[in-house]
C-alpha cells in the first residue's frame, strides 16, 4: 500500500493536489455464526485515506486504512482491530456515494455470555475455531454527502466473513455516522 501512495504522489502534478482525508466514525457490528447467538459491539473509528492520483480514475480511487476500538470493554476480549481499505467514490452534486473492499485484523471477540445450556463449553468452542482473525468484507456507503472541506455520512454496511476458516462465521458491520475533513 505505501507504493501505491508513493507512487500516487509522483503522479500528481505540480498544481493540483491528491486528495486526502481523516475521518472518525461509530459503528457497530456483529458476528454471525452457527452454533450460538450473537452480541454487538459499538466502535469508534479513526481512518486516513488518499486518492491515487489527481486526473481521471485515480482521482475517485482511494486507499487507507485505520483503527477501531471496540466498546464497552469489559464485554470483549482485545478492543482494538486495524483495517486497511479501497474504494471507489463518484460525485454528483454534493452526494458522494462508495463501495469497495476492507481487509481487516480484529481481535474482538465477543464472548457470548448469555448462552445458558448444559455443554455450553464445548458449543463455546466449537464455534471459536470457525472464526480467526482476519475478516474480508464488501463495503458501501451510499450516504455520504460533500459540503466544502467535511464530508458526512450514515448508514454503512460491510458484510463478510471471518477466519481462517472463512466461510462458517460471517460479521455485519454498520457505520451509523462518519465525517471526513478533506486535507
Amino acid at each position: 500500500m505505501g507504493t501505491l501512495l508513493f507512487a500516487s504522489a509522483a503522479m500528481a502534478e505540480p498544481d493540483q493536489r491528491v486528495a486526502q482525508g481523516i475521518s472518525v466514525g461509530v459503528s457497530n457490528f456483529r458476528y454471525f455464526g452457527l452454533l450460538r447467538p450473537f452480541e454487538q459491539a459499538t466502535t469508534m473509528e479513526a481512518a486516513y485515506q488518499r486518492a491515487l492520483g489527481t486526473q481521471g480514475l485515480g482521482q475517485n480511487l482511494f486507499v487507507g486504512g485505520g483503527l477501531r476500538f471496540a466498546m464497552p470493554t469489559a464485554k470483549i476480549n482485545f478492543p482494538l482491530e486495524v483495517f486497511a481499505r479501497g474504494e471507489l467514490r463518484t460525485r454528483l452534486g454534493f452526494w458522494e456515494p462508495a463501495a469497495g473492499l476492507e481487509l481487516g485484523f480484529s481481535q474482538v471477540a465477543l464472548p457470548w455470555r448469555r448462552l445458558r445450556i448444559p455443554f455450553a463449553n464445548e458449543i463455546l468452542e466449537a464455534e471459536d475455531g470457525r472464526n480467526g482473525p482476519l475478516y474480508f468484507a464488501i463495503h458501501a456507503a451510499p450516504l455520504r454527502f460533500h459540503f466544502g472541506r467535511f464530508v458526512v455520512g450514515t448508514l454503512e454496511v460491510q458484510w463478510g466473513p471471518s477466519g481462517p476458516p472463512f466461510g462458517t462465521v460471517q460479521r455485519l458491520h454498520l457505520g451509523l455516522a462518519r465525517v471526513e475533513m478533506q486535507l
